[in-house]
């Protein structure tokens, strides 16, 4: 009957441009709330059931005005510059404070902080697909390109301890020099709180500058002598922001979660109008079919770019009458092409999708019907990896507080690296690839339904499992050496 699946990859481009037409979409913005009622008035024309709103209170964040400047005896040269979001402000006249630098390779840093304007660099580890595929469950490449991609890790930032250092040092200000980011952009929306207790726990106004112009400021800092201006105004702000929740009925009340986040950095179409595009395509789909055992829960979640807030919330509000009943929770993140940093500076296509994990269970029944889906659908450059392994205690997507949970997680995602800038444009979704990997999903969770829960859950190889533990533990103590340098 649904042997043959067919989606509008012009249905699902256009779903990605609306929500870009509303802006950024940050986290209790007006342009967040426009975008919810966008999504829940879909849900609703699809025909499913309980379609929802659930608020959640927050503090919105949002800079006015921001600038720097650095110098030497009064001779000021204006830097381009971008607020680390969450960070706290200045006086509306700014600060002016002297430059001191922090070398990310030391452990014990020398000399007075205190009032000072920090400047450090911050950098990425890599993302070795060539590596990570040798521990993978499964994967499908069938142009042979997985083992080319070797993209820095953006959303994890080397250095980002001297923050803390210098707010423990009585620093005036920080400013993080951006110094593996291809295309050299320094409008960077992160840390936003994915690994943080606190988000508003940043009492320093912090700022990010672009890899060229690192040099010329280090070197002042370095100096003793260079000085700078900062400013950075704007306000914190009571809000509220809502998970977008509908369901699809089943033969039973076992629950199948579809999930992706809604909230974007900037007008964002990869980050994640692209995922939330493949999600409202598989709500239409099975609002049509409701021929499942199991029932459908679709949750756009809300302030993935306030430390997941919307994905936790959920979990804990629905802790004693969904999670229980929940046998597999699907996250599908960031529908890419692949960009690389051209000689000028500048992001160029290389004419690839980018390549994607899915984070699995530990067991083959899944991680093979993982890649027939994919295969079926020809979504290929895709890596089947264990939940917990060597890029941490859970997936690094807004799905990974399920697995924490104790739910089996099939979470989709890539990592371009334009993905948390402003670089993240329309030309960067992989438009044919959209209605592929909804097509792909259809599968797998068609053939999800046809397991148990236990099997979905079962773990194939102990010894595999304290493999990837150990793996985990061996990435943890390079990236954070021994955790002497916490990352975030």
């Amino acid at each position: 009957m649904n042997s043959e699946i067919c989606f509008d990859a012009d249905e699902m481009f256009g779903w990605v441009q609306r929500q870009v037409e509303m802006g950024a979409r940050r986290p209790g913005s007006e342009a967040d709330g426009q975008n919810e009622r966008f999504l829940r008035d879909q849900l609703e024309s699809f025909g499913l059931e309980n379609v929802r709103l659930e608020p959640i209170d927050i503090t919105c964040w949002e800079a006015e005005e921001y600038a720097l400047q650095v110098g030497v005896d009064g001779d000021w040269k204006t830097i381009p510059t971008f607020p680390i979001p969450y960070t706290a402000f200045t006086p509306p006249e700014g600060v002016e404070a002297p430059l001191v630098y922090a070398d990310p390779g030391r452990l014990l840093h020398r000399g007075r902080w205190d009032g000072a304007i920090v400047v450090t660099e911050i950098g990425f580890p890599a993302l070795d697909l060539k590596l990570l595929q040798k521990v993978a469950l499964a994967k499908y490449d069938p142009d042979g390109t997985i083992p080319l991609v070797n993209h820095p890790a953006t959303w994890v930032r080397l250095g980002w301890h001297l923050y803390r250092l210098a707010v423990q040092r009585g620093a005036a200000g920080f400013i993080g020099v951006v110094k593996d980011q291809p295309g050299n952009s320094c409008e960077m929306y992160a840390p936003y709180g994915f690994r943080e207790r606190d988000i508003l726990d940043k009492p320093l106004p912090g700022f990010w500058i672009r890899r060229s112009d690192g040099p010329e400021v280090c070197a002042l800092a370095r100096s003793g002598s260079g000085r700078a201006r900062i400013k950075l105004t704007g306000s914190r702000r009571p809000a509220v922001t809502h998970n977008v929740v509908g369901e699809v009925p089943g033969e039973t009340d076992e629950t199948v979660v579809v999930s992706c986040h809604h909230d974007s950095p900037f007008q964002s179409p990869v980050e994640d109008g692209s995922g939330v595009a493949v999600v409202l395509a598989l709500a239409k789909h099975f609002a049509k079919q409701r021929d499942l055992k199991r029932r459908l829960l679709f949750l756009l979640t809300a302030g993935h770019f306030y430390g997941s807030i919307g994905t936790r919330t959920f979990i804990e509000r629905h802790a004693e009458d969904i999670v229980p009943k929940t046998a597999v929770e699907i996250t599908i993140e960031h529908i890419a092409q692949e960009a690389v940093e051209g000689p000028d500076q500048k992001l160029v296509p290389t004419g690839l999708p980018e390549a994607a994990g899915v984070f699995a269970p530990l067991n083959h029944a899944v991680a093979d019907l993982i890649v027939a889906g994919m295969k079926k659908h020809e979504v290929g450059r895709v890596v089947v990896l264990p939940a917990e392994g060597p890029l941490g205690d859970y997936p690094p997507t807004d799905g990974g507080d399920w697995y924490k949970a104790g739910v089996p997680v099939i979470n989709y995602i890539s990592n371009p690296v334009y993905l948390l800038t402003s670089d993240d444009g329309m030309g960067w979704v992989d438009r044919d690839r959209l209605p592929r990997v909804a097509g792909a999903f259809v599968e797998i969770v068609r053939a999800l339904d046809l397991l148990s829960r236990e099997a979905i859950a079962s773990v194939d190889s102990r010894g595999y499992r304290l493999l990837m533990k150990l793996l985990k533990n061996v990435t943890r103590a390079r990236t954070t050496c021994f955790g002497l340098k916490p990352v975030y």
